[in-house]
C-alpha cells in the first residue's frame, strides 16, 4: 500500500483537446472549427474532385485516409468525379507532433501510511480510508498534476469552387492521444470533422464518437 492510497477514478485533461487513454477508452472526442465563405450555401451539384501533387498521390497514407473521408463525404450526400467533372476541388492535410499534457489525478490519501505513521484506532487495524472506506473519512481527497506524453493530431479538409478557385468551405478537426498512433484516431477525426456539416463558421465545437468495438 503506498502513501496515496486508493486512487480515484476521476481523470480531468488540463489542455486543449481531450485525452484519449490507450487500451481503455470508449470514446473519441475531437475538436472541430469550420468557417464558410459568406453566402455559401450546399446546395447541388455535390460532387468534387481531390487535389493534390504528383508526390502526395503516391503515398499510400494518404490514398488512405483520402478513402476515408470520401466514405464520409458520400454520407453527406457528395459524389466523387474526375477533375474537370468536379463542382468542388477538396484538399486534405494533415500532421502530428509529440508533446506533453497536464493531467489533474484525484487521490485520497490513506491515512496508515499518512504524516502520523500507521493508525491502528481503537479496535486495532482501523483504516478510515476517506469517503468510500472504513471510518469518517477524516483526509478529503487530494489533486495531484502530473505530465503524460501525449500526441497531437490535426486534419484539415478544403473544398475550392472549381470555376472561379475561390475556397468557399474549410474545416479543422484537432484530437489529443495518448496512444500516439494518428491513424488510430484519423477516421474518427474525419467522421468528427464533417459532424453536423456545413457547421456554423466560426463556432469552435466538441464532438464525441463511439469507439468501433471491433477496432478497439
Amino acid at each position: 500500500m503506498t502513501k496515496w492510497g486508493r486512487r480515484g477514478a476521476f481523470w480531468a485533461l488540463m489542455a486543449l483537446g481531450s485525452l484519449w487513454l490507450a487500451g481503455c477508452a470508449t470514446t473519441v472526442t475531437t475538436e472541430v472549427t469550420a468557417f464558410r465563405q459568406a453566402g455559401w450555401q450546399n446546395d447541388a451539384p455535390r460532387t468534387y474532385a481531390f487535389e493534390h501533387t504528383s508526390q502526395q498521390e503516391e503515398q499510400l497514407e494518404r490514398q488512405t485516409f483520402e478513402q476515408w473521408l470520401a466514405d464520409t463525404l458520400s454520407g453527406l450526400g457528395f459524389e466523387q468525379r474526375p477533375a474537370g467533372q468536379a463542382r468542388y476541388l477538396v484538399t486534405m492535410d494533415y500532421d502530428a507532433a509529440p508533446g506533453i499534457a497536464q493531467v489533474a489525478e484525484t487521490v485520497y490519501p490513506d491515512p496508515w501510511y499518512g504524516p502520523w505513521g500507521p493508525y491502528w484506532g481503537p479496535y486495532g487495524g482501523y483504516r478510515p480510508y476517506g469517503p468510500w472506506g472504513w471510518g469518517p473519512g477524516y483526509w478529503p481527497p487530494q489533486t495531484v498534476i502530473r505530465d503524460v506524453p501525449v500526441t497531437y493530431s490535426n486534419v484539415r479538409v478544403y473544398f475550392k469552387d472549381a470555376a472561379s478557385g475561390k475556397r468557399v468551405y474549410q474545416v479543422t478537426a484537432t484530437n489529443t492521444t495518448e496512444s500516439g498512433n494518428p491513424a488510430a484516431v484519423m477516421p474518427y477525426m474525419i467522421r468528427s470533422a464533417f459532424a453536423d456539416f456545413p457547421a456554423e463558421s466560426g463556432r469552435p465545437r466538441r464532438v464525441t464518437l463511439e469507439v468501433d468495438k471491433d477496432k478497439k
